[in-house]
C-alpha cells in the first residue's frame, strides 16, 4: 500500500510506491526506498508567484476555453501542461495553439499508467512514448522545447526507478501542492475555485483537463493575480 510523502503541507498527498505489506519481514530486498529528496522532486515554485498545470488533455471543450484563457490573460500566469500521450496525440492541433500562447508541454506517461508494481521498462517505455509525441507537437507550432523538461507521474505514484529514468533522460519530477479534486471529490465550479484562490504563494496548483476546472480558473485567476501581481510570470 503507498504511504504519503513527507513534503510542504498538501491538499492532496503524493504517494512514492512502497512494497506489499504482505511481504514477509525478512526479504530485506523488499526494503522501501528512501524518501527522496527536494532536488528529485518539486512540490512547490518559490520563483514563481503561483503556477498553474493542468493534467491529462483529452477534454476537447476544456482546452478551447484554456485557449481562450490564455488570449485573455496572455504572460500574466504561467501554465504547464502534462497531458498523456494519446490524449496529446489526438488534439495535437489545440496544443499547438496553447504553444503558442505560451504553454508549456510536458511528460504524463503515453497511456496514463499509474506507476504502482510496475517494472522499470514500463516506466521508460511509457516516458520515452510520450517525449516522442511532445518532439511532434512543438515541431507543429515550430517552437523549440523547454530546456528544462517536467514528469507528472499520474496519481503521484513513483518509484527509485522513475527517479533513475528521469535523470537519465534529462526531466524533472513536478507534483504539486494543491488540487481542486482533493481525494478525488467531485467540487463545484465555486468550490473547485476556493481552492485555488487559497493556494500559498509558489504554488503548483494541479487542475484536470475538465471545464468544471477551466470554468473555475477562469473565476479565480482575477483574485491570484490581485493577490500575487504577476512579478515573476
Amino acid at each position: 500500500m503507498a504511504q504519503p510523502v513527507s513534503a510542504q503541507p498538501l491538499v492532496h498527498l503524493a504517494f512514492i510506491k512502497l512494497p506489499d505489506t504482505n511481504t514477509s519481514s525478512t526479504n530485506t530486498d523488499h526494503r522501501p526506498p528512501p524518501v527522496p529528496s527536494s532536488s528529485d522532486v518539486i512540490f512547490v515554485d518559490h520563483s514563481k508567484p503561483f503556477t498553474i498545470t493542468v493534467d491529462d488533455g483529452y477534454s476537447r471543450p476544456a482546452l478551447k476555453k484554456l485557449i481562450a484563457l490564455k488570449k485573455q490573460y496572455r504572460s500574466s500566469f504561467t501554465c504547464l501542461l502534462f497531458p498523456y500521450g494519446a490524449a496529446l496525440k489526438e488534439n495535437k492541433d489545440l496544443f499547438a495553439q496553447l504553444i503558442d500562447l505560451g504553454c508549456e508541454v510536458h511528460n504524463h506517461t503515453y497511456h496514463h499508467v499509474y506507476f504502482r508494481n510496475t517494472t522499470a521498462e514500463k516506466e521508460r517505455d511509457e516516458i520515452v512514448s510520450a517525449d516522442r509525441v511532445i518532439d511532434d507537437v512543438y515541431k507543429l507550432a515550430n517552437q523549440k522545447r523547454p530546456g528544462t523538461k517536467y514528469f507528472r507521474p499520474p496519481g503521484g505514484f513513483y518509484d527509485q526507478n522513475t527517479i533513475r529514468i528521469c535523470k537519465e533522460m534529462n526531466y524533472k519530477i513536478m507534483l504539486w501542492n494543491v488540487i481542486t479534486e482533493p481525494n478525488g471529490k467531485n467540487l463545484s465550479v465555486e468550490e473547485r475555485a476556493k481552492y485555488i484562490t487559497s493556494a500559498p504563494k509558489g504554488s503548483i496548483i494541479l487542475l484536470h483537463s475538465k471545464e468544471h476546472d477551466m470554468d473555475a480558473l477562469s473565476k479565480a485567476l482575477p483574485i491570484l493575480l490581485k493577490n500575487y501581481g504577476t512579478s515573476g510570470h
